[in-house]
């Protein structure tokens, strides 16, 4: 019993400092078409699952991510948030 309680402590106190450790928001180069800056807070109400496999580890951003694994892919299934090149990046 006094085990699962420190385990259970354990487990809010890793879950409190992932949450403590992110922004509410993110800029990411882009490349030519302009930085794109994202709003983590307000995405973080679809829970960390919905972008993080597993764990709570930053994602290493680039194009393919951005285009087809997460961002863009994402909106366009939820049919909601920015669907055009110029929504996301700003020069």
């Amino acid at each position: 019993m006094k085990k699962a309680i420190i385990a259970m402590f354990a487990v809010v106190a890793f879950a409190g400092s992932a949450f403590a450790a992110a922004q509410d928001s993110y800029e990411y180069k882009g490349g030519s078409q302009g930085k794109v800056a994202f709003p983590h807070k307000a995405h973080m109400k679809l829970g960390c699952t919905k972008c993080h496999e597993g764990n709570s580890k930053k994602i290493a951003m680039n194009k393919s991510v951005g285009h087809d694994k997460l961002c863009w892919k994402c909106h366009k299934e939820m049919k909601k948030g920015p669907a055009k090149c110029g929504e996301c990046h700003k020069k």
